[in-house]
């Protein structure tokens, strides 16, 4: 980062980014920056594919927000700190459109009946459903805890897994991912992998060669 670009200055307009144009005059009035600093904070964010940038505006997609977020994780900021400036709906925003991108079918809070759960994210391609939870965390987690997660979502897998709902109807390998803000890497637990989502391209594109490693709930049709 420039000299004088601290990770303060970039969380500053991290928590204003919003989807849409927005002047840049009154974009650093927003976040009460001298101009030669906001100028440099906006060439990172333009350099790390944030924003459309102009002359005189900028404007923020679906995704930039979570994409500013991974790059102040990548500098240091700690996760609890950059996650307090996100809600859940920017954080499954940035799975749902990865997906999309790559020609998974996707359906965000998919509600079941027997036994009543709901799931953030299920995307579809061909025989395999991702059914994903957006682990959206203010604090760092014990094992403990991270185990139990687990367990509910390969319990949420095999309930989508048996549901009838449409759009997963071509769906007969269903695996579980719990879905996380940042990380170097991703982890394997009990059979489910716990991804970052700075990873999350690398882990669609790959997934399909290690699926026999994974926990996946597999059915006959």
């Amino acid at each position: 980062m420039g000299a004088q670009v601290s990770r303060k200055v970039l969380g500053k307009i991290l928590a204003a980014i919003r989807v849409g144009e927005v002047g840049l005059e009154e974009l650093r009035e927003e976040v009460g920056l001298p101009e030669q600093i906001f100028r440099e904070a906006c060439a990172i964010l333009s350099a790390n594919g944030v924003g459309l940038w102009g002359e005189e505006s900028v404007t923020f997609e679906r995704g930039d927000k979570m994409r500013a977020a991974i790059l102040l994780c990548s500098v240091g900021e700690p996760i609890e700190d950059v996650s307090r400036i996100l809600s859940w709906s920017e954080f499954e925003d940035m799975a749902s459109t990865l997906l999309e991108s790559v020609g998974y079918e996707v359906r965000r809070g998919v509600r079941l009946r027997e036994p009543r759960c709901e799931i953030d994210v299920v995307a579809a391609k061909g025989d395999l459903a991702l059914v994903i939870d957006c682990k959206h965390w203010k604090k760092t987690l014990g094992q403990s805890t991270l185990h139990h997660i687990v367990e509910a979502q390969i319990n949420r897998a095999k309930a989508l897994s048996t549901s009838n709902l449409s759009f997963i109807k071509r769906c007969n390998i269903f695996l579980p991912v719990i879905l996380t803000l940042y990380s170097e890497r991703h982890s394997i637990v009990e059979g489910v992998p716990v991804v970052p989502i700075n990873l999350l391209s690398s882990f669609i594109s790959e997934v399909r060669g290690y699926l026999d490693e994974l926990n996946t709930i597999k059915l006959r049709r």
